[in-house]
């Protein structure tokens, strides 16, 4: 039996605006991925659900996003993956 692996789903319009933020490589705060949500009175808290499905559209691209403390303040990189996350980060 031969399996195909299918494309990854479509991101959304929410998810497609925070890979743009993300998309320049820099480490972003939760603050500036906040901007990207369709409701601008959401929680911070809404973008969580959001990187957890762009983290499963990416891997099967080979890529991902983690997240890093930078001035001790939780951010989040957009990066290529050079071994598969075998663990689920922030």
């Amino acid at each position: 039996m031969t399996t195909t692996s299918l494309p990854p789903p479509p991101f959304t319009a929410t998810e497609a605006r925070m890979l743009a933020v993300l998309g320049d490589g820099r480490a972003h705060r939760r603050e500036e991925l906040h901007h990207c949500l369709a409701d601008d009175l959401g929680a911070v808290s809404n973008i969580q659900p959001h990187l957890s499905a762009i983290r499963r559209k990416l891997r099967a691209r080979g890529e991902g996003v983690v997240c890093e403390l930078v001035n001790r303040r939780v951010c989040y990189r957009h990066v290529r993956l050079l071994v598969p996350l075998l663990h689920r980060s922030c």
